[in-house]
């Protein structure tokens, strides 16, 4: 159960089915098989997942010989870096470039350390690599890293999505970094399980607007002997306003003085003169009628009005 290309029990090698020709570490079957024992015994177990960067772009560019000299290059720096109990497979089958890191008795704070400096030590490696053009000399290899713990009770695939995890948000915030799972996953062990299922139910509902979150007591248990007493919370009701109303204070109008319309004086008649006959109301003269008509006096109640419903308008939601 190490990185070498024996057991350490008996010394025999590893077969065929267990490991990749072509960086001679555990394949990922054969990394599963010795994984699962690893993290049983050991109290606390890291898992380091190691992703290279671009790794395409060195195929692309220099051809898949010199990627396969790259991935030997790497799971060289990898045996380098790590101690004899570690175990260390290929990731992602043949044409993978992850590989994986199991460190026994290590905790978060070991394990962040250990893999900045196989990522250190992998961004320092120098890769002769032949082309079509010949040998060409591949530096500034990078990589990034998820790390992730666990212990005897912990599954170990869901060891391995953690630190995939963590490995994708390495990825998203820039490559070439380590990185630990944001919020680790609540593992609830089967006899938590077990005896929540024994003593109560939690059971959530809606009901119009209003959350309502009851507790409700399973039969009592026969094992047990005893019938719990569970409590019923009830959150209050919230109500969220969707109307508005808006009230307008319109003063009463003042009252206006009465027009009185004044009678044209008649000029006064000289004694003698003849009388002009009754002639009929005088009729207005055509540049009278060119004149315009003059503007009403405004009226304080529809101002107010108008500018009442122009602020209501605004509360309402635009098509």
């Amino acid at each position: 159960m190490s990185n070498s290309p024996s057991c350490d029990s008996c010394g025999r090698p590893h077969g065929a089915w267990a490991t990749d020709r072509l960086t001679l570490l555990l394949d990922r079957w054969g990394w599963d098989a010795q994984a699962q024992e690893i993290l049983a015994a050991s109290q606390s177990t890291a898992l380091v997942i190691v992703d290279l960067d671009n790794f395409k772009r060195v195929n692309d560019r220099y051809g898949h010989v010199a990627g396969d000299a790259v991935l030997k290059a790497v799971a060289d720096t990898l045996r380098h870096s790590t101690r004899k109990g570690d175990l260390l497979g290929r990731y992602g089958g043949h044409g993978g470039d992850e590989f994986l890191v199991l460190l026994p008795e290590t905790d978060m704070h070991d394990a962040m350390i250990v893999a900045d400096r196989i990522r250190q030590d992998i961004r320092a490696t120098v890769v002769p690599a032949p082309t079509d053009g010949g040998t060409v000399r591949i530096n500034r290899v990078t990589a990034s890293f998820g790390v992730s713990v666990g212990n005897p009770g912990t599954d170990l695939e869901a060891l391995v999505v953690e630190a995939d995890a963590a490995l994708r948000h390495a990825k998203r915030t820039g490559r070439d970094r380590v990185r630990a799972p944001s919020r680790r996953s609540m593992r609830m062990p089967a006899a938590i399980l077990a005896a929540g299922a024994a003593v109560g139910l939690i059971v959530v509902s809606l009901v119009g607007d209003t959350p309502r979150v009851e507790q409700v007591a399973a039969e009592p248990s026969t094992e047990l002997g005893i019938a719990p007493q569970l409590p019923t919370v009830t959150l209050p009701p919230v109500t969220v306003p969707t109307t508005v109303t808006m009230t307008a204070t319109v003063p009463p109008p003042k009252p206006q003085a009465p027009v009185v319309r004044q009678q044209p004086k008649r000029p006064a008649q000289t004694p003698g003169a003849p009388t002009a006959p009754a002639s009929e109301e005088q009729q207005p003269t055509p540049r009278e009628l060119e004149k315009p008509s003059p503007t009403p006096a405004p009226c304080r109640v529809c101002d107010l009005m108008d500018a009442a419903i122009s602020d209501y308008m605004r509360f309402l939601p635009t098509r």
